[in-house]
């Protein structure tokens, strides 16, 4: 039997002061209006909050990806190359990205949404242009809160990525569960 998640307060304003193990489940207030709920696992990171907006303008901001880079918290999203509002399964939508970290610097991503609930739901695969995808999904859900405001969940996902070349290759998660929870900050703030 594995041991329940652990629980706990960070300071408000820092970020997770240890590395967060697979398993546990933090709370991290970042502002006196939000806090961040996060579940990482082997495979997977998950954070939660409720925003201060209505559910039409958080999803209606998440379907347009010339504002992803605004949102992202890993500082990795540079830009847009069409962007189109996400709507159907089965769109692609490229993202110039830079990371310096293991030396990748300038490339691009082919983003192809596998679900798609209008008002609720974006989902979609990556891969970087050329390439089949090879197993990250990233989603979020957007969801009317109890007592108004926005449930907001962001997934990434890593569990689909089967390929050993891969998986020698990539160290994941690429993005860290502060990363990630920054990203759900970000998106607080631009209706703050």
């Amino acid at each position: 039997m594995t041991a329940p998640p652990t629980r706990r307060k960070a300071r408000l304003g820092a970020g997770v002061p240890r590395a967060v193990q697979a398993g546990d489940v933090t709370t991290e207030p970042t502002s006196p209006a939000l806090e961040t709920s996060t579940a990482v696992t082997d495979t997977s990171i998950v954070v939660r909050s409720t925003l201060d907006a209505p559910p039409e303008a958080v999803f209606a901001l998440l379907e347009d990806p010339a504002r992803h880079p605004e949102l992202d918290g890993s500082g990795m999203v540079v830009g847009a190359v069409d962007p189109r509002r996400l709507t159907a399964v089965g769109q692609s939508f490229v993202m110039d990205m830079h990371q310096d970290r293991q030396g990748l610097g300038d490339y691009r991503t082919e983003n192809t949404l596998t679900d798609v609930v209008p008002g609720a739901r974006l989902a979609w695969t990556t891969a970087r242009v050329g390439n089949p995808p090879a197993g990250v999904r990233w989603q979020w859900d957007v969801t009317a809160a109890d007592g108004g405001g926005t449930d907001v969940t962001h997934t990434y996902d890593w569990s689909q990525v089967t390929d050993p070349a891969v998986l020698a290759r990539v160290s994941f998660p690429r993005v860290s569960a502060d990363q990630l929870a920054g990203t759900v900050r970000r998106l607080a703030a631009a209706f703050a």
